[in-house]
């Protein structure tokens, strides 16, 4: 097994785990403080409409965490900002689960995974682009001489930023489409 891959489910194994354990850590504290997410999902379905300027929003949010993740990408050895990016996702995925399941039981953890269809194929393949360009370009260096890389790779910066773009359109339109259809279905 590569030893990469290990590390990196390692970690996201880590960071659901942890994720997880601390919301319910914090479970009580967050409901003391007026935190209700089922009155948030199932009484304001405003959310999940789809309009031009939820496009533009997403988007200014989308590339403005695809730049830092691109500069971490490149200020950092790619290893240590693959494990790193992969625990705190799991992170923070991992707290999303734990409380929408808390909250709302089964349903919660559907609503969670069906909020993340279908964009984030897109986000999670323009991400892995950026993680092997990163480990190319470090072994480049260690090489003294160029090996002709793929069409994908050469052009790989352009391709992030064309699922970044499509992944956008998907999540400010289809996604609140299915989103509204299935809480209408669980009404």
């Amino acid at each position: 097994m590569d030893k990469e891959k290990f590390f990196s489910g390692l970690w996201i194994i880590a960071g659901l785990i942890l994720g997880s354990l601390f919301t319910n850590f914090i479970y009580q504290d967050y409901l003391a403080y007026g935190g209700q997410v089922q009155y948030l999902v199932f009484h304001n379905q405003k959310l999940y409409s789809a309009s031009m300027s939820l496009f533009f929003y997403i988007l200014f949010k989308r590339v403005k965490q695809y730049a830092m993740i691109y500069l971490a990408g490149y200020l950092l050895k790619p290893w240590i900002f693959l494990y790193g990016f992969t625990f705190s996702m799991a992170f923070f995925l991992g707290s999303m689960l734990s409380l929408q399941i808390i909250q709302m039981g089964m349903r919660g953890l559907f609503l969670v995974l069906l909020s993340l269809f279908p964009q984030f194929i897109l986000y999670g393949m323009s991400l892995i682009l950026l993680i092997k360009r990163n480990f190319q370009e470090e072994k480049k260096e260690e090489m003294l001489y160029e090996t002709s890389s793929s069409f994908l790779l050469r052009y790989s910066i352009l391709f992030e930023i064309i699922f970044i773009i499509l992944g956008c359109i998907l999540e400010s339109f289809i996604n609140p489409s299915i989103m509204s259809g299935m809480l209408k279905l669980w009404k």
